[in-house]
């Protein structure tokens, strides 16, 4: 395994807001998603408030040091975004910020995907429309 940044590092040894919320919960999103590449598994649930403002985030993961980092991050970087912001997330900010190696897009890619899987989730327990996603193309 290559060693992790030093920002990789910090949330690894530390990681944010791990844990899980009541999936049950109406004011629950959540996902579990998996990665055919590593084997990496990763929970997601959100917290979402009246208006729509995600204000609490937990993530479990099974996976490598890279993978718990990415959680970590996302976790941290999606409290306090509407949905309409949530949606508009890419992988590509998780690389840059954790300066992730070519070799582990796939656990940041994964944190994208159990993202779109529980914005997608929510969407249909709350009877609204999907919302809008970016596409996976760079512009």
């Amino acid at each position: 395994m290559r060693e992790l940044s030093l920002a990789a590092w910090e949330h690894f040894k530390h990681p944010c807001h791990v844990g899980s919320f009541d999936s049950q919960q109406p004011d629950v999103a959540a996902a579990c998603v998996d990665s055919p590449v590593g084997g990496e598994i990763l929970q997601l649930h959100l917290r979402i408030d009246e208006q729509g403002v995600i204000n609490a985030v937990r993530f479990k993961t099974y996976g490598c040091g890279w993978m718990i980092a990415c959680g970590s991050l996302l976790a941290e970087t999606l409290i306090g975004q509407t949905l309409m912001e949530a949606a508009q997330f890419r992988h590509h900010q998780l690389i840059e910020q954790l300066a992730a190696p070519p070799e582990k897009l796939h656990c940041a890619a994964l944190t994208e995907t159990a993202l779109k899987v529980a914005l997608h989730n929510y969407a249909a327990r709350r009877n609204f429309a999907a919302l809008p996603v970016s596409s996976n193309r760079e512009p």
